[in-house]
């Protein structure tokens, strides 16, 4: 007699839950899960040492990054690769693509970065002009290619110090950070990308005159208006950034603008 659908879940239920064999696997196919097992390009949310601390950790990383804050230099509460903590052969894989970086001066790097997909991200606290020390002695800036910062006081830092972003393939300009409390997984949502500002001025104005005609309809709020007005400010943020910086491109930056995705209540990804 056949075995019924039941007594195969319940089958299936009872099996092993763990692999106990992996070392067993030959070392071409241990390689390939570890590399399979690498994160996405993730956005790595960089901290200044002279931010106000928390009365308490909410986490390790948290605990780790208020630790590290005794030290003149950058750290990050973005959860560290998982890889780099499994065994030496996984470590070995995931050193491939991360490093640690943004050492200040003579200090240890404490940030790990796979700069060819992972986003830096500063925020308000990261441009204040107490930062600007840590600006002028930044390594690995050169290396950057996604830079992600909010758009007021940006270039206030970058003024000062000649910044090596000669690497930087994408801007990414943060709108909504205030009250941001950042998780070790945030994610950046982007706005969508429109070469030609004219043609989001006449979206915004068909819909204005389709409410016009129809005045019963309530009225809605307008995305593509907030869009347009967040990339004429981030295009203007960029042009005043290009009269500064030192940075030789073979070809501009994409500018984009985008706000963080934002988790259940009031905490952020």
């Amino acid at each position: 007699m056949e075995p019924s659908l039941s007594t195969l879940q319940s089958s299936t239920s009872q099996g092993p839950r763990s692999f106990t064999r992996f070392n067993d696997l030959p070392p071409e196919l241990r390689i390939k899960i570890w590399q399979q097992s690498l994160p996405g390009p993730r956005t790595v949310a960089v901290k200044s040492p002279y931010a106000q601390r928390q009365p308490s950790p909410k986490s390790l990383e948290d605990a780790v990054a208020q630790h590290g804050d005794d030290v003149e230099t950058w750290t990050s509460t973005t959860q560290i690769p998982a890889l780099l903590h499994v065994n030496a052969e996984a470590r070995h894989e995931a050193l491939k693509h991360y490093r640690l970086s943004l050492a200040v001066g003579i200090s240890q790097p404490r940030v790990y970065v796979d700069f060819s997909r992972d986003t830096l991200f500063f925020g308000n606290a990261e441009l204040k002009p107490e930062c600007s020390s840590l600006w002028s002695a930044t390594k690995d800036m050169d290396k950057v290619e996604r830079l992600a910062v909010v758009p007021e006081g940006a270039w206030r830092v970058f003024r000062w110090k000649k910044i090596d972003l000669n690497g930087l393939q994408k801007m990414i300009f943060v709108h909504d950070t205030e009250k941001l409390q950042l998780g070790p997984s945030p994610q950046l949502v982007e706005d969508d990308t429109h070469d030609d500002i004219e043609e989001l001025v006449a979206r915004i104005e068909e819909i204005q005159m389709a409410e016009i005609a129809m005045p019963s309809e309530p009225s809605t709020p307008l995305p593509e208006a907030a869009m347009k007005k967040r990339m004429e400010a981030a295009r203007e943020e960029l042009d005043t950034l290009k009269t500064v910086l030192p940075a030789q491109w073979e070809k501009e930056p994409v500018v984009v603008t985008a706000v963080f995705k934002k988790s259940c209540g009031d905490r952020w990804l």
